[in-house]
């Protein structure tokens, strides 16, 4: 019900029409969004997480702003000082969701990126090590938070 709603809202939201065609069809298609996602628990996990989850993103914006100065502090200084590392993180959540919404932010953050991700690890790239403390002491908790993982960062 909570998927309906919210696709419904945002279909009335962008549509901008009110008449009676325009709602019975946005209430069609968001019956068929439902339909279509039945047994997808990653879905109504996500649209249950979405205070979090805007709360997440405002913090996300911050932190890519505050990672595109240190990137730029880096490539600006005439030492250059870069110590690339490539490490392998076991992060404290499990789901399929909050592994992606991870492994998505640590690439969304200057000087960082997500090589890859399998069974649970993720491969990530840093220009400094001290990149990757951040990933793993805030970042990855952050993200478990945001999808009811709490006991699985502590």
């Amino acid at each position: 019900m909570t998927l309906f709603v919210v696709c419904f809202v945002l279909w009335l939201l962008l549509s901008g029409h009110w008449d009676a065609v325009h709602v019975g069809l946005g209430a069609a298609a968001s019956t068929l969004v439902v339909w279509l996602n039945r047994g997808q628990e990653d879905i109504t996990a996500a649209v249950r997480a979405l205070p979090r989850v805007l709360w997440y993103v405002s913090w996300l914006l911050g932190e890519i702003v505050r990672s595109n100065l240190a990137v730029a502090r880096i490539v600006l200084d005439p030492r250059l000082p870069i110590d690339p590392v490539v490490v392998r993180l076991r992060p404290p959540m499990r789901g399929a969701l909050a592994m992606t919404t991870l492994a998505n932010s640590i690439t969304l953050t200057p000087g960082t990126i997500t090589l890859d991700a399998e069974d649970g690890e993720l491969t990530v790239h840093a220009l400094t090590p001290d990149g990757l403390d951040e990933i793993e002491s805030v970042m990855a908790r952050r993200v478990a938070w945001v999808f009811g993982e709490e006991s699985a960062a502590t």
